[in-house]
Parts: structure tokens; C-alpha cells; sequence
């Protein structure tokens, strides 16, 4: 019998849930001042990009195994090591640069040690989300926490970038140590319940099995994680050759840029207020494949723009942002709703392993077909690929027919 999250669980979730914000804001602001010290330091694009490789590196790798141990463990005494883990290697960076003996291979090493504790943390947070927020409120809450987890990563930057007036950067990475104090306090006052029974001893490579079967033969689920996958895929060009696309194709400067990135940034969290306050879509498949199709509606004006039309630019990427939260909410929303509690940890593992693989290899090719052609035609090539692949996924699989997947049915 699964466990039925109640108000209760649900407060519970919420004191939690807001410490990890806390959190996330100390990391974003760490995570900004190590990017600006590599490009400083190196002046290297290289380093740059193997700093994020490196970091990414581990969630493709280890994910899908560190979630089969999130459905074995304590789920909270999990979350609460790697957390500490995280903040530990921060201090260590403190002391580095407080000995002014820090070198770039050192901060490369503890990016990735991070990244696997990270592997970690990040199946452990989202298991338990549909395990204390009851399922009338899950669409709204995920909603909120795109809405939030937006607006800190906007603004951990520019805290950053302000404290580096003032501050050294040893003191600065101080404040993710900080933030990790406040985040464990509400993890060590709260319950999360168990979904382990204690006399199941099952093995670690049958609980792998198990949650790649369910991925396996859940009817669309498979074919929805890939959707997700390519989507993820096919936008990675334009997030990464944006401020190129704008200064080459189009001539323009950084006036230019801070525009079109405002109207993304301003969709984005237009559309994660949007669903923190409606409690989701009746048929949720329907919404996400009609907000796909917007979003390359989107994709496509925006490598349509006429040279210099930063405007026109900017209502594409207006439109594309506003519509991706609304896919990825409700994307999430199904997956908490029809995977069971003991699972939650082994398939969202999967799916945070198969999203971190399409955005370094989206990087790569990007990078290399820009050298043939010009970045308008790779974005509108991935605009008609996109539609491609929305069109048989929902003609020639079963992926509308996921949301009637039954729990037990499963077990």
C-alpha cells in the first residue's frame, strides 16, 4: 500500500523545501564566483567548458545507480550526508584560496568530487516530493519551485557579481557554507516518510532492474522520457550560441543581448507563475504537446528575426520561455503522479542522467555545425526536427496514453 502525503507532510515539506532554496542560493553565488576565478585565471574557453563537463560528467554517470540507493537508504539521512559533503568541499575550496595556493586542477578535481555528491542530492530531494505534497498539490507546487529555484539562480549571480567588489573570494564562498547550516535545519526537525519495508532485502542489481523495467514497460513512459530528452537536446544550441547568434548573425552588442535575455528570463518565470497558481491540466500529455509545439513555434522566429530585429527576437524567446515551464511541470507532475513511491528515486535518477547527457553533447555539436553553417539554420533545423519528433512521439507511440498508467498495476 502506498504511502498518501497529508497536510501534515505536506508542511513539513514546505519548511524543508524552503532551507533548500536557501541553499541554492549560497551555491549559485559560489558556483558564479568559481566560473568568473577560471576565467580570469585561464582566460581559456576550454577550461570554461571542462569545468561544466566535469561537473555534468557525474550526474550522467553515477545518477542512475546513486538512485537505486536513494530507494535503499534513509532518503533524509541521505540528502543531510551529501549536503554536508557539498558544503565540506567549499570549505576546502575556502582554505585553497585563503592560502593563495589554489591552482585550476584543484578547483577542476573539486567540481567533479561536487558533482558526485550532487549525483546524490538530487534524486534524493525530488523522490520525496510526491512522498509528503498530496498529488492535488503536486502540479501547483512544482510550478512554484520552478518559480523560485528562476528567480534564485537569477539573482545569485548578481549578488555575486556585487559582493566581488567588496569581498575576496575566499570570503564570499563563505556564504555556501553558511546557507548549507540553514538548509540542514529544517531537514534535521522534519519526518520523511519511509518507503523501505525492513524485511525486504532485495539485491542492488534486481532494485536496478526493477526500475528499468517500469521504464521499460510502462506504457509512453519510455517514449516520454526520451521527448523530454530531445527537447532538452534541441534547445542546448540556442542557450549556448545565444550571444553569438546575437553579435554575428545579427551584428548586435551587449545592449542587444541583456534584451532578449530579459524576455527569455522574463518568460521562463511568467510561466512558472503560471503554474504555481493553477492546479495543472486535466490531460497533462495534451498540454505538454501542445506547449512543445509553441516552444519551436518560438524556436523558429527567433532563428527567423530579421538581421537586427532585436525585438522580434526577443517576442520568440518571449514565447519559447514562457511555454517551458509549462512542459517541464507538467512532464514532472506525471512522473511523480503514476511512478510508485519505491521507485521514485531509481526513475528520476534515469531521467536527471538522460537530461544531463543531451546538454554537453547538445554543446559539442552545436559548437562544430556552426563552423559549416550559420546559427540561424542550426536553430531553425532544430525547430523542424522538434516538430518531427513531437508528431510520431504522439502518432506512433503510446506516450498520450501515460497518464492512465495504474500504480498498482505495477507493483
Amino acid at each position: 500500500m502506498e504511502i498518501q502525503a497529508g497536510q501534515v507532510t505536506f508542511r513539513s515539506y514546505l519548511f524543508f523545501w524552503s532551507g533548500q532554496l536557501v541553499s541554492l542560493l549560497g551555491s549559485s553565488i559560489a558556483q558564479f564566483v568559481i566560473i568568473w576565478w577560471i576565467t580570469l585565471e585561464t582566460g581559456s574557453a576550454l577550461y570554461l567548458s571542462v569545468a561544466s563537463f566535469l561537473g555534468l560528467v557525474p550526474m550522467v554517470i553515477l545518477t542512475p545507480f546513486a538512485g537505486v540507493l536513494v530507494d535503499r537508504w534513509n532518503r533524509k539521512a541521505l540528502i543531510g550526508i551529501a549536503d554536508f559533503l557539498q558544503a565540506l568541499v567549499t570549505v576546502v575550496l575556502i582554505f585553497l584560496f585563503w592560502l593563495s595556493s589554489v591552482s585550476i586542477w584543484q578547483v577542476l578535481v573539486l567540481l567533479t568530487v561536487r558533482g558526485i555528491f550532487q549525483a546524490f542530492h538530487r534524486p534524493a530531494v525530488s523522490a520525496i516530493v510526491p512522498l509528503m505534497v498530496p498529488k492535488a498539490r503536486l502540479s501547483r507546487m512544482n510550478g512554484l519551485n520552478y518559480l523560485f529555484t528562476g528567480a534564485v539562480t537569477l539573482i545569485g549571480p548578481v549578488v555575486a557579481a556585487l559582493l566581488l567588489a567588496f569581498w575576496k573570494i575566499s570570503q564570499i564562498l563563505w556564504i555556501d557554507a553558511v546557507t548549507f547550516i540553514v538548509a540542514v535545519i529544517p531537514l534535521l526537525l522534519i519526518t520523511i516518510p519511509s518507503v523501505r519495508k525492513k524485511q525486504d532485502k532485495s539485491s542492488f542489481s534486481k532494485d536496478l532492474g526493477e526500475g528499468l523495467a517500469f521504464i521499460k514497460n510502462g506504457r509512453g513512459f519510455l517514449p516520454l522520457l526520451i521527448l523530454a530528452t530531445v527537447l532538452n537536446f534541441l534547445l542546448t544550441p540556442l542557450s549556448t550560441l545565444l550571444p553569438y547568434y546575437v553579435k554575428f548573425d545579427h551584428l548586435g552588442g551587449a545592449p542587444d543581448l541583456a534584451i532578449v535575455l530579459a524576455f527569455f528570463q522574463g518568460g521562463i518565470l511568467a510561466g512558472g507563475l503560471l503554474m504555481s497558481v493553477m492546479k495543472g491540466f486535466k490531460k497533462k500529455m495534451v498540454a505538454i504537446m501542445s506547449s512543445i509545439y509553441i516552444i519551436f513555434l518560438g524556436y523558429a522566429l527567433v532563428a527567423l528575426t530579421p538581421t537586427g530585429l532585436f525585438w522580434f527576437m526577443a517576442l520568440g524567446g518571449l514565447i519559447m520561455a514562457f511555454c517551458v515551464p509549462i512542459a517541464n511541470v507538467s512532464i514532472q507532475t506525471i512522473i511523480q503522479t503514476v511512478v510508485p513511491m519505491k521507485m521514485q528515486g531509481r526513475v528520476n535518477s534515469v531521467t536527471m542522467a538522460l537530461a544531463s547527457a543531451a546538454t554537453p553533447v547538445g554543446m559539442i555539436l552545436s559548437g562544430v555545425i556552426v563552423e559549416f553553417t550559420r546559427a540561424a539554420n542550426l536553430f531553425l533545423g532544430c525547430a523542424g526536427l522538434g516538430v518531427l519528433v513531437l508528431t510520431v512521439s504522439w502518432f506512433f507511440t503510446d506516450i498520450r496514453h501515460v497518464e492512465k498508467m495504474e500504480e498498482a498495476s505495477i507493483e
